[in-house]
């Protein structure tokens, strides 16, 4: 009996560490954006189409994430599983209209002047490749619980740059605004790691492969954004 109540006090104390991280990543992107908005930074009526697309796409997977965590926490498993699909087809959505954004921004001069326009180029293709394959790794194993919701938060994380970008002093930071920003990424990875080490005793393994996507999507960042060839392309693109 003593063991019952453990395991049911473990998954009621994990579905909260869940909606809390889910929150946290909510509060985070819509507090950036909108703080970014509210302090004058962005004249929406002069921003193209296509990249309030792309913002109301990511507010949109936003919004459904929390859902999840709140559907889950409130064990409404069937209607999550039956949203599932609809994240999967947004996702599908997501992952090319990002990648597109960044060309076109390249292509537009809309680039922020802090990041080189080879870094840029790449940045937001990578970050839609780690969301795109640590997303893809949840929905294939999500019969097992334990490693798609893991998955799921850290694909959701290795696609928040752009919040941190609005929330972190990115001119201030040079060269370096670009990692300062997945730092935080990592440290939000590492928030879940540590309250999943307090809760099982041990961090499960989803969260080291979600640490090592996010990592290595940095590194590759810096490695092919400051190629010839992408710098190159980035210049033509710019050139028309």
């Amino acid at each position: 009996m003593a063991t019952a109540i453990g395991a049911v006090e473990r998954q009621a104390r994990e579905r909260r560490i869940f909606t809390g991280m889910a929150a946290l990543v909510a509060v985070t992107v819509v507090g950036g954006f909108g703080s970014f908005a509210l302090r004058g930074y962005v004249d929406v009526a002069t921003v193209p189409w296509w990249v309030h697309v792309h913002a109301l796409s990511l507010l949109a997977w936003t919004l459904l994430f929390l859902a999840q965590a709140l559907l889950v926490a409130q064990r409404r498993t069937d209607l999550h599983r039956q949203l599932g699909w609809v994240a999967a087809g947004l996702a599908c959505f997501l992952i090319p209209w990002g990648i597109a954004t960044s060309i076109l921004a390249v292509q537009m001069g809309r680039v922020p002047p802090f990041f080189p326009p080879g870094i840029f180029l790449v940045l937001g293709p990578l970050d839609m490749l780690a969301f795109g394959t640590l997303t893809l790794a949840a929905i294939l194993l999500r019969r097992r619980s334990d490693w798609h919701k893991r998955l799921i938060l850290c694909g959701t994380i290795a696609m928040m740059e752009p919040a941190f970008g609005r929330i972190l002093p990115m001119p201030l930071l040079g060269p370096w605004a670009g990692t300062c920003a997945t730092l935080m990424q990592l440290l939000y990875v590492r928030i879940a790691m540590r309250a999943d080490a307090g809760l099982r005793g041990a961090v499960h393994p989803a969260y080291r492969w979600g640490l090592a996507v996010i990592a290595g999507r940095l590194l590759l960042v810096e490695l092919l954004g400051r190629t010839a060839i992408v710098v190159g392309a980035a210049a033509a693109l710019a050139a028309g």
